[in-house]
């Protein structure tokens, strides 16, 4: 009886490691996915400018708030603006946390630096 117990435990703690594991691995690709359409998704809203501007960055948070954030399942967002080429995007899904640097360069939009959990360093 006992042995039928521990046996059962024991399956149990595996299954469940298993799908939290599955699941944490199908967050962190979402993330990256995430991270490539928000790099489009501002490449097409900045169209042939250069930089950005207070007006422009509202702007931009209302429209990604609209369009984007639902569509991609994103529980909470942030957008910030560094300076007239660079943005401070934060945003979460799952309860994990992403922070993305956008950063333009001839009219062209480029993820320069990302702060990912160490996990998703194996699907890069």
């Amino acid at each position: 009886m006992l042995s039928s117990i521990i046996i059962a435990g024991f399956i149990t703690m595996i299954l469940f490691v298993t799908l939290e594991n599955f699941r944490r691995d199908m967050t962190l690709k979402h993330i990256l996915t995430v991270n490539e359409r928000l790099r489009e998704f501002i490449s097409g809203y900045l169209g042939d400018l250069s930089g950005f501007d207070v007006f422009m960055v509202k702007s931009l948070r209302d429209r990604i708030r609209e369009d984007f954030m639902h569509q991609e399942q994103i529980d909470h967002f942030e957008i910030s603006m560094i300076d007239s080429r660079h943005l401070k995007i934060a945003y979460e899904i799952d309860g994990t946390r992403e922070e993305v640097e956008i950063s333009t360069a001839l009219g062209k939009v480029e993820i320069t630096e990302m702060t990912m959990p160490e996990e998703v360093e194996g699907f890069e």
